[in-house]
């Protein structure tokens, strides 16, 4: 613009103008005359004159007129200040000194002086065009610098930036600004040689509270002297590493414990490093993997190897014993090579350290160097998700071992790449991501590698996520730990003098592979990877379905499994559902995404595309052609437990359960689906009419799913059987409760209100009997009860013999659906009680009501915890014992964890809550029967055992007593007391193993202090895992065994 306008000065007529000597060049008025602008124009009061390299009053130019250029600050915009001379920008605005400036001056003053003889107009319209030149080149001068500046924010903030990466910016003291205690200081004022070491003192100086890295010499350095006598050097020139001079560190390296006189070091410490609640991995590994995989084969030497199970706290007596049964249960064949023959249990507290996760991994990695060093040379880190895929792998971990030496040639440590096949997860590509995973071998009693650890620690201090722990993260997000801090350090350009010189001492190996948590097939990677032993995966403790879930997608929608709207979290729990049971396959579940989604935009076109069908849509296979290989199971019931129990034990023995439940079904994720005709809304259509029947045989006659099923599963009501009888398909009779449920039940109240008739019950029962008998004919068909309760029930009341005790599994995903904490894990949580509580079991107890009348009482004001409330203080001590109810608002049995004991108070013989609670290796009481038999007699406790009195309709060969009784039947004459007698033993509190028994409240407390002083409570816990772990076994082959049977041929 000013350029133009001195050009069109050029070709105008001289017009008679006047500068305004304050303030800026105004706007013209309407004779050609320049106005004054006040001094609180827009661009604001000029200020800030104290920076001399921009100050020029003192060496103004004037013209013959005494018009000239002053340099005073301002803003970016050119203006003319007092006396008509030019101001420029701040000096903070400029980002530099222009000393350049002053040449541009002496050529402007040349130039003014050269006018002087030029006659008045001609050289006031050249003044003129002048000033416009003059505005355009400072506007272009002024651009440049704004451009120069702009650049220098950018260069500030990736400085800044890169302070934070490092966990260095400033945040204020944490105490006075005292001598940081170990600094080794750099004297001479020579800090400005290296301003990242610099900023590090400073750093530390300003946080003197802060704690220091584990591997870094805490001995008193606090003197900035150079005769310090605790640290030898002088000086920045004095300083060398192997020849080289570079930056000394802030803190010394500590100093490695010796081995003891004449001690010779094991080659090799094999640790195994966990927390109480993996407890259940370690013996997992152990059982599984190292049974499979062992380290070494029969008949092997000794190798300079032992193994160390090292935990943070202290483990008890009985969780040693657990895992050194499982260690010993491997044999000596599999595990006898050790150099020492019992493994060793290390920890370092018995208090709790209130660390973070990343805080107490890197606390246990650094501290590792000193318990370790006195005694083995190496160490390598093998955590409960990396385990052996090929036997025989000590020999190849001692080889590997053999490669770290702390000479100049050696390496300090070896280990496995990120080597997941999918490099944007965790932006791995993105990050030029090449750490070393902490599962790898380290070397011990090194002076230059605890150098390394130190400075690591230093330049990565206790900040931001990790304020109690040095070196345990970097602050770029997917970089927490330990492993990431020690290989960020030697790659960032702060450290490049002294990196360089020991990069060579960190090496890659295949001997180990890190997969993050991506699934992998140990066989695919044995053949492509022949030296490679181990496998660090977590998908080993996911589920298949969790799995697979994650990778649909992230592949597809592009998005994690949760967190989303109801639409998106609707579809993915649908998915999820058939996954789990088996139902889908991972193309199965992309295909259902792309039909939803694609409609609505939520996924790409391209994306889809790989996964449509042979018709070039999205629709499922035919049924024919679906779960090719598994015997497909179907289910309708009325309660979720038993389906969602079972369905874990089938999948794995080579079944798919499908199920359409109604009633309890949300919490189980089992709610009906795309069931035909039984629209049972909340049990109201429990007992199906006999046009329901016939309407349910013509909906599905010609149904192609039902033409794929091999067997039918009834569990609650098992009476409903009859619904699949028309459809010549093998049936599953798996009973959870009484034979008589849902058919001739008039012991249960709300069945009364629902339509029940006795007349019609009666009929119905003897039906369902008849059914059940002809069905145990038919060796196609299978005749299963999940308690012995109702499997010697069956037997009385139909007289089958062939009646399979088949238990309900509820082993894996309890108390959990899909996104909630434990969702994805294939493994339980494990008992860790952290409340003193005891808590009475389970969530319902009928203690609030009698068969016919609900809401009779409070259940804590029911006699037997009167009962219990009424033992002495003295007797009692500190111990409490609660109802569900009064500190939870729901049944989920995980709560039951954190607790250190449950009180069964039944009211069936058998429930799902109570297996669940087992399955958690919960330790639990329970009355004696003798307690319990008075608790029913007095209080009629086990009423709901009982849903009728149904007809005896075979011949009682053994004079077994009568399981029901009559409605109201005296407790107290022989023939109830027969009842109890020999029925309520059979209950599964008093079948399963490691339950402890009290006769009366006094005892049980004293029984249960007893208990807490000892190791009783963890050795039950592991006695009941024990037991559920023999059982999951038995029940894998009894349901191969079943769906071997029932699959069509």
């Amino acid at each position: 613009y000013f350029v133009k306008q001195a050009a069109e000065m050029s070709r105008r007529p001289p017009v008679r103008e006047k500068l305004n000597g304050e303030g800026t060049v105004g706007e013209g008025n309407g004779d050609g005359v320049f106005t004054r602008m006040s001094s609180t124009s827009k661009t604001g009061p000029t200020n800030d004159h104290n920076h001399d390299s921009f100050n020029m009053s003192s060496r103004r130019l004037k013209s013959h007129d005494s018009d000239g250029f002053n340099d005073s600050n301002s803003s970016l915009e050119p203006k003319l200040g007092k006396k008509g001379f030019l101001r420029t920008s701040k000096r903070g605005e400029l980002g530099g000194e222009l000393n350049w400036l002053g040449n541009v001056r002496n050529k402007m003053s040349a130039f003014l002086i050269s006018m002087k003889n030029m006659n008045n107009e001609r050289r006031k319209a050249r003044r003129r065009q002048l000033i416009y030149l003059l505005f355009a080149l400072f506007t272009i001068f002024i651009s440049f610098v704004h451009m120069k500046n702009h650049k220098v924010l950018r260069r500030q903030s990736k400085f800044l930036e890169r302070l934070s990466r490092i966990g260095l910016r400033r945040r204020g003291s944490l105490g006075s600004k005292s001598k940081r205690k170990g600094i080794v200081y750099w004297p001479g004022g020579t800090w400005s040689r290296d301003p990242a070491r610099a900023r590090q003192v400073d750093w530390w100086e300003q946080n003197p509270m802060a704690p220091l890295g584990l591997s870094c010499d805490a001995s008193d350095t606090s003197s900035s002297s150079s005769k310090n006598p605790s640290h030898p050097i002088k000086s920045f020139e004095e300083y060398k590493y192997r020849g080289y001079k570079i930056p000394p560190p802030v803190f010394n390296g500590r100093t490695p414990v010796p081995p003891g006189p004449g001690k010779e070091r094991v080659q090799v410490a094999l640790v195994v490093p966990f927390v109480q609640f993996q407890l259940n991995k370690v013996t997992n590994v152990l059982s599984h993997y190292w049974s499979k995989n062992p380290p070494c084969l029969p008949g092997s030497k000794k190798i300079s190897v032992d193994l160390i199970f090292f935990t943070e706290n202290s483990l008890s007596k009985g969780n040693k014993e657990f895992i050194l049964d499982v260690y010993r249960s491997l044999g000596n064949d599999k595990v006898g090579c050790f150099f020492t023959a019992t493994p060793t249990f290390l920890s370092l507290t018995d208090e709790d350290l209130h660390m973070s996760h990343l805080e107490g991994a890197a606390f246990d990695f650094y501290m590792l160097f000193e318990l370790l060093e006195s005694k083995y040379k190496t160490f390598m880190l093998v955590e409960p998700d990396a385990v052996p895929i090929r036997e025989n792998f000590l020999p190849a971990i001692v080889a590997e071992s053999e490669l770290l030496r702390c000479d100049s040639d050696g390496l300090w440590q070896i280990g496995s790449l990120p080597l997941s096949k999918k490099v944007k997860s965790a932006d791995l590509q993105k990050r030029l991501d090449y750490h070393i995973n902490g599962n790898s071998f380290y070397i011990l009693g090194c002076p230059d590698f605890e150098e390394y650890k130190c400075r690591v620690q230093t330049y990565y201090g206790p900040d931001g996520r990790c304020e109690l722990m040095a070196g345990c993260a970097t602050p770029e997000m997917y970089e927490g730990g330990y492993d990431h801090a020690l290989y960020r350090y030697r790659v960032q350009s702060d450290n490049y003098e002294y990196s360089r010189l020991v990069m060579h001492r960190f090496s890659y190996s295949n001997l180990m592979h890190n997969l993050g948590d991506a699934v992998y097939d140990p066989v695919e990677i044995v053949e492509n990877y022949p030296s490679t032993y181990l496998v660090h995966s977590k998908s080993i403790y996911l589920t298949d379905a969790a799995n697979a879930l994650k990778e649909v997608t992230t592949e597809i929608l592009k998005v994690d499994t949760c967190g989303h709207d109801n639409h998106v979290s609707a579809v993915i729990a649908h998915i999820y559902r058939y996954l789990k049971t088996g139902e889908y396959t991972k193309r199965d579940a992309a295909r259902y995404i792309c039909k939803i989604m694609l409609p609505l935009g939520k996924v790409k076109k391209s994306v889809c595309n790989m996964y449509k069908n042979e018709a070039g849509g999205y629709a499922e296979d035919d049924w024919k052609d679906r779960m090719e290989g598994k015997t497909y199971l179907w289910t309708m019931d009325f309660h979720g437990g038993p389906a969602s129990c079972d369905s874990p034990i089938i999948r794995e023995a080579g079944g798919v359960l499908h199920a359409e439940v109604d009633g309890i079904c949300d919490y189980y994720g089992l709610c009906r689906d795309r069931l035909k005709v039984i629209r049972a809304d909340h049990w109201k259509e429990f007992d199906p009419t006999e046009q329901q029947i016939v309407d349910f045989k013509a909906a599905y006659k010609d149904d192609p799913e039902f033409k794929r099923v091999d067997a039918f599963l009834c569990h609650h009501p098992v009476a409903n059987c009859e619904l699949f009888l028309p459809f010549n398909r093998s049936i599953i009779v798996h009973a959870t409760t009484r034979l008589e449920f849902g058919r001739h039940d008039a012991g249960i109240d709300w069945r009364l209100n629902s339509g029940y008739d006795r007349n019609t019950g009666q009929e119905k029962w003897k039906k369902w009997v008849k059914t059940l008998q002809n069905l145990a004919t038919d060796k196609r068909n299978v005749i299963a009860a999940n308690n012995a309760y109702d499997q010697q029930y069956i037997k009385y009341f139909t007289g089958i013999s062939d009646v399979l005790l088949l238990p309900s599994w509820c082993g894996i995903g309890i108390g959990v659906t899909i996104c909630e904490d434990g969702w994805k894990s294939n493994l339980q949580k494990n008992w860790m009680p952290t409340r003193a509580e005891v808590m009475i079991v389970p969530y319902r107890s009928n203690l609030d009501r009698t068969r016919y009348q609900t809401n009779v009482r409070r259940p804590i004001d029911h006699p037997i915890l009167k009962e219990l409330r009424a033992v002495s203080r003295d007797l009692r001590g500190t111990t409490e014992v609660k109802l569900i109810s009064e500190l939870y608002d729901d049944a989920n049995p995980l709560r039951m964890l954190d607790h250190p004991a449950v009180v069964i108070i039944p009211y069936q013989v058998s429930t799902m809550n109570l297996i669940e609670l087992y399955r958690l290796n919960i330790p639990m009481f329970c009355p004696s029967l003798s307690l319990l038999k008075r608790w029913c007699r007095e209080h009629d406790l086990l009423w709901e055992v009982h849903y009728g009195w149904p007809e005896m309709l075979v011949e009682n060969q053994e004079n077994i007593p009568d399981p029901n009784g009559s409605l109201n039947m005296d407790k107290n004459s022989k023939e109830w007391e027969q009842m109890f007698d020999y029925w309520i033993p059979l209950s599964d509190f008093y079948q399963m193993k490691g339950i402890i028994y009290f006769d009366s409240w006094e005892d049980f407390f004293k029984k249960y202090h007893d208990a807490l002083d000892s190791d009783r409570l963890v050795n039950t816990s592991h006695e009941m895992r024990q037991a559920n772990k023999e059982l999951e076994g038995s029940l894998l082959r009894q349901w191969k065994n079943i769906l071997a049977k029932v699959r069509q041929q």
